[in-house]
């Protein structure tokens, strides 16, 4: 999935923004919505800790 990287920060703001409203408009119960928000939460610090991991140290086989 390399096509993130090129979008728009404003783009990308207005498509978390719309989907955080979709999911809410489904979701009632606000328990189950917060347990939901910090699911996500998580995932997205997972995935910003690898990006960051490979960042400063990439494999083998890219180094130079």
């Amino acid at each position: 999935m390399a096509g993130f990287k090129c979008v728009p920060g404003e783009e990308l703001t207005l498509a978390a923004s719309t989907i955080a409203i979709a999911i809410a408009k489904e979701i009632e119960d606000d328990n189950e919505l917060n347990v939901l928000a910090n699911l996500i939460l998580a995932i997205g610090g997972n995935l910003a800790m690898i990006a960051a991991q490979r960042a400063a140290c990439p494999p083998p086989s890219c180094r130079e």
